[in-house]
């Protein structure tokens, strides 16, 4: 908000423009107060819209955020609706995840072996190492690394045991490269460890190009072993693919298969309605502010009325296409005297209850019909960045404040010119009123002195 100067903002008739000599210069100092003050009310009137203009710009960043967790918890909603299938393992030998392409099913799984991975470590070919850190291993700081057949060039950063480790696992040769003590603490015996990225056996050596410098330091690798429905599986890795977009982790063998159950679970839609409630009351609580007489910066404003109206139209939201028609069947209850939603999780659980099919053609997608489609295309028309009610609301208040300050600076540099020409002016006459009184106290001082000259000779 732009402000007047001290000068005028604080006029009053106490207040001193000029220091006068004249017996009029308070009554000509009160006079360019007044005047002052006359021409400071469209300022005052002006700071005034300021002040309700940016509180209307306040509360409506304010509705902006909470309609923005409504935008963002249907969002939520929608993933959730994407992905209505769960898998559960029923033992501890594996742990399910689910991806694009699962569907419902049963599966068994026996687990065997985990597997293991194949190690390697440097042998006496290379330099013995008491420090792997500063102790120079190598003239030219060049090796190369062969792995099941794949050669790739390794260049030291450092010509160190630790440099030589850390060029290794930087190259992704499909190995990781550790540094470890072989020796006593006082006699170290630093050595290059290699462990396989793969499961089972995998060929693993260094070479200085004059001599290989590993040799096994255990029993080859072993795959994993497993098998999916009755069908035996070897693998090179602990993280199977079981069946389209189902995988699973490997993680303890079983003497008895496990089944894997991928089914329809409702939970995480439930929560997104949750989500959703939470988000809708605490929008419309806010917009219960801007109503009646003493109503909020925004009472009176017909964007709180249209705003209320989207959102109950989603919270009343009906379709007669599927065995779940409307919102009250999923749980979700509306206030007609509060405007609020309530989210009862039996009611819930009960209407979804092997009516999978039924929910998801109720929700539909953001983009594919539904109570979903409804709800984002409505709250985009709110919250879209530059086309949106509130978006193009915010931006017009934005403008209004600009132009307005504008004219209060306008208007203050004009008022701020009237009072220094009033000074000027005022000044000038009270000169002139003082030179004034000067020569008519100096003619009734002569008057004065004739007088009494007459009466003294008299």
């Amino acid at each position: 908000m732009s402000s007047i100067p001290s000068a005028v903002s604080g006029s009053s008739a106490n207040t001193t423009y000029f220091n006068g000599m004249s017996n009029y210069s308070a009554s000509l100092n009160n006079e360019i107060s007044q005047e002052v003050e006359i021409a400071s009310l469209p300022i005052d009137l002006l700071d005034n819209d300021v002040t309700t203009l940016t509180n209307q710009s306040t509360e409506l960043g304010t509705l902006n955020s909470d309609v923005g967790s409504v935008q963002s918890a249907i969002a939520g909603l929608a993933s959730a609706a994407g992905n209505t299938l769960s898998a559960g393992v029923s033992d501890s030998s594996a742990t399910a995840t689910l991806g694009s392409g699962a569907t419902a099913g049963t599966y068994t799984l026996a687990v065997t072996n985990l597997g293991s991975y194949t190690d390697a470590l440097s042998d006496d070919g290379l330099t013995t190492v008491t420090d792997p850190t500063s102790q120079n291993i190598s003239a030219s700081g060049s090796y190369t690394l062969t792995v099941n057949g794949a050669t790739t060039p390794i260049t030291l950063p450092a010509t160190n045991l630790n440099g030589l480790a850390q060029a290794i696992n930087t190259a992704d040769a499909d190995v990781q490269a550790t540094v470890v003590n072989v020796g006593s603490n006082s006699a170290p015996d630093y050595r290059l460890s290699l462990q396989s990225n793969q499961l089972g056996p995998v060929t693993m050596q260094l070479s200085d190009g004059t001599q290989p410098l590993l040799e096994a330091s255990g029993a080859a690798g072993t795959p994993a072993q497993y098998t999916i429905d009755g069908k035996a599986i070897s693998s090179n890795s602990d993280t199977v693919t079981l069946a389209p977009g189902l995988t699973a982790q490997l993680t303890a063998t079983n003497s008895s298969p496990a089944t894997i159950t991928v089914a329809a679970n409702p939970t995480g839609i439930g929560n997104a309605f949750q989500s959703f409630v939470s988000s809708y009351n605490s929008a419309i609580t806010e917009l219960g502010k801007n109503i009646g007489q003493s109503g909020g910066a925004l009472a009176g404003d017909s964007i709180v009325y249209q705003l209320i109206d989207t959102l109950q139209g989603l919270a009343n939201y009906t379709s007669g296409s599927s065995n779940i028609s409307s919102m009250a069947a999923l749980g979700l209850t509306f206030n007609d005297t509060t405007g609020q939603l309530s989210f009862d999780q039996s009611t819930f659980d009960s209407a979804t209850s092997g009516q999978t099919e039924a929910l998801t053609a109720f929700l539909g997608s953001a983009t594919g019909g539904g109570f979903l489609e409804t709800a984002t295309n409505a709250l985009a028309g709110i919250e879209a960045p530059t086309t949106g009610t509130l978006s193009t609301e915010i931006s017009s208040i934005q403008a209004d404040i600009t132009s307005t300050n504008s004219q209060i600076t306008s208007e203050t540099a004009q008022v701020s010119q009237l009072q220094a020409n009033l000074t000027q002016q005022m000044s000038a006459a009270d000169s002139l009123i003082y030179e004034m009184q000067q020569q008519s106290t100096q003619i009734d001082g002569i008057f004065t002195a004739e007088q009494d000259s007459e009466m003294a000779g008299s």
